[in-house]
């Protein structure tokens, strides 16, 4: 039998471990009134509604804010209980937020999430993601010159709105449909979530007893279409409840009104007692386990069984006053958080989605990625224009068979006006990529995020979706943090150029100032530039003469060595032509190279002078081979000059 995260119930219910108490007060204070923390990470030192206090140094995992717990008890009078050193249950006014230490799927307000870090131990405290757990008890998390400043209305932080009733009000039933269970929802059991799909937690609100339903593949009865025999789920049961080194006080076989079961009263060592029963059915085990703290003989449970007895084997999704918490544990499954809280954005990952440390950009296995930027506004530039000027950029860099304008669209996220560009292009082996562009602006900055993803993808449209339903902007944040920022990609002034010098090999360039040279030795025997889908590359050799160079570099081209963008195609090369370049003689030639993934054409100019052979190569993939680019190639070439040592 797999362990199924049974809590047991010792620190369970209400002698539980109560990991921070609530402060008194809290509850009474102004709804007008903020309650206000203010740390920095790496710093001991922390201001709880005005008053200065120690803590612990608060960290960053994963691009978010690690604090200990009990900082939402000390600044927002929240109450929090540890259950079994495993689960943890923050309670803020009407906020309930449940969480399993070591993992990143969580329950707020009765909604699954998945955190951007998992609570952990570390050094004997336990520690916690701070903004999403400030956001879930109603709060308010920037980011303003490193100091973190998080705000809790007061109003938000009073108790008594809580009640079961209104969380599930007018249900009478809950239960799984995907799983086929329900059991009767009485008006004071709260659903605290599960550590994972099959894991439902319930708990009473005076927090008396504890409720779990787990679900595993039924391997007792040898199979799903086979009556189960009661016998071996007695065995079954015995066996895993002497495991837990718990004390069987009563087992048995019972015949109900809803099935068959086993039954099995256990105490823990530290004598708090449980009972579970044990169904089969649907192909399923169904352990369902009720643990009272109010509870001191085996005896003591038999004056409780109405909410056990309800239990059955199947969910009736016709049922209006049914609640399924299927919704939660079949949710859109997703991976870590993407963010950077200096910028104040977040966007929570599909499953299987990962993002390093130190990077604005996640990526999948099936080559789609996210990326997101921010930028300073050009002067008199609306998003719209922005929006043109992105569309602008894809005309002038796809040729016109490789690039689809699918259509912009406005919707609103997170409370702001945002635009959308839907692309779609292709570089090669006829395989489309389709890329959403969402555009924020407000004030002097703007909010880039880019999806791609492979067009025929079942998974792109949903995947950028739910992406962007959880995406977070703060504009706040971002200008409490910085000043003047470099303008987005696509707003560059690509008209702009500049000359570079080799004072060693005695020539000049004069280039667009946005190609990128990767930190380039001008004084090396070899340059490179890189552009949209294309390279230029300026490389100085030692030859006899330019008919030897010409021949050992299209010899090295279709012989498979690597032209300058790396790729290890062969090359069909052209005869090419002796030409005459910056005065001396010259030989140009064309090849092409047929690469699955982006096929690419390369143009290499090849002259002499004295002992030095230069080779000014331009490739670019066949996608990217447009009229804007063979014009600033052109451009470059043209410029290329002699300059005196």
């Amino acid at each position: 039998m797999n362990t199924w995260m049974r809590m047991t119930t010792t620190g369970l219910l209400a002698a539980g471990i109560t990991v921070a108490t609530s402060y008194a007060g809290v509850g009474t204070v102004s709804a007008a009134e903020l309650l206000e923390l203010k740390l920095k990470k790496g710093s001991t030192s922390a201001t709880i509604n005005g008053d200065k206090q120690t803590i612990i140094k608060p960290y960053e995992a994963g691009g978010t804010t690690m604090v200990q717990l009990g900082l939402f008890s000390r600044a927002f009078g929240a109450q929090v209980e540890l259950h079994d050193d495993n689960v943890i249950q923050l309670t803020s006014g009407k906020h309930i937020i449940s969480m399993t230490i070591g993992s990143k799927i969580a329950t707020m307000n009765g909604k699954k999430v998945t955190l951007p870090a998992a609570p952990v131990m570390r050094l004997g405290t336990l520690m916690v993601p701070l903004r999403p757990l400030t956001e879930g008890i109603g709060g308010n998390m920037k980011v303003i010159s490193g100091q973190i400043v998080v705000t809790l209305p007061a109003s938000e932080a009073q108790s008594g709105s809580n009640d079961s009733a209104a969380q599930h009000a007018g249900k009478t039933r809950v239960g799984d449909s995907k799983y086929q269970w329900s059991i009767n929802y009485p008006e004071d059991l709260t659903y605290l979530g599960g550590s994972n799909a099959t894991i439902a937690n319930f708990m009473n609100t005076e927090g008396t007893y504890l409720l779990q339903v787990a679900v595993e593949p039924d391997t007792v009865t040898g199979s799903v279409y086979t009556q189960a025999d009661s016998d071996d789920l007695l065995d079954e049961l015995v066996s895993y409840t002497r495991s837990l080194d718990e004390t069987i006080l009563d087992q048995q076989i019972v015949n109900g009104s809803n099935g068959t079961y086993a039954r099995v009263i256990s105490k823990t060592t530290d004598g708090y007692l449980s009972e579970t029963r044990l169904y089969a059915g649907n192909g399923y085990l169904y352990f369902v386990m009720y643990a009272d703290s109010q509870a001191y003989s085996y005896k003591d449970f038999n004056d409780n069984q109405a909410l056990l007895n309800s239990f059955q084997l199947s969910f009736n999704s016709d049922d209006d006053k049914a609640e399924d918490i299927a919704e939660d544990s079949d949710a859109e499954e997703t991976g870590e958080t993407f963010s950077n809280e200096d910028y104040g954005i977040s966007v929570n990952l599909p499953s299987g989605w990962s993002v390093s440390d130190d990077s604005d950009e996640a990526t999948n296995k099936d080559e789609s990625y996210a990326k997101f930027g921010v930028y300073s506004v050009p002067a008199g530039s609306t998003v719209q224009n922005w929006s043109q000027d992105i569309r602008n950029w894809f005309d002038q860099n796809f040729a016109a068979d490789h690039y689809r304008y699918i259509g912009t669209t406005e919707r609103q996220i997170d409370g702001h006006n945002a635009v959308i560009n839907e692309m779609q292009y292709m570089y090669g082996n006829d395989e489309w990529y389709t890329e959403y562009e969402v555009l924020i602006q407000q004030g002097d900055y703007r909010y880039y995020f880019e999806y791609s993803g492979l067009t025929d993808s079942p998974q792109t449209d949903a995947e950028f979706e739910q992406m962007v339903r959880s995406m977070k902007v703060d504009f706040e944040t971002l200008q409490s943090n910085f000043g003047h920022l470099p303008l987005d990609y696509y707003s560059e002034d690509r008209t702009k150029t500049v000359i570079r010098t080799s004072t060693t090999y005695g020539y000049s360039l004069q280039v667009p100032r946005y190609w990128s040279d990767a930190g380039n030795d001008y004084n090396a025997t070899g340059v490179s530039y890189y552009y949209t889908g294309g390279s230029f590359y300026v490389s100085i050799k030692n030859s006899s003469s330019l008919e030897q160079a010409v021949q050992d570099w299209k010899s090295s081209l279709t012989s498979g060595g690597t032209g300058t963008t790396g790729s290890s195609s062969t090359a069909t090369v052209s005869e090419g032509q002796p030409t005459t370049f910056a005065g001396v003689p010259a030989y140009t030639f064309t090849a092409t190279f047929s690469s699955d993934d982006a096929p690419y054409t390369g143009t290499y100019t090849i002259f002499t002078k004295g002992k030095r052979t230069f080779i000014l190569s331009s490739e670019v993939n066949n996608a990217n081979n447009t009229a804007t680019h063979q014009a600033e190639v052109a451009n470059v070439l043209s410029s290329f000059q002699w300059t005196a040592k």
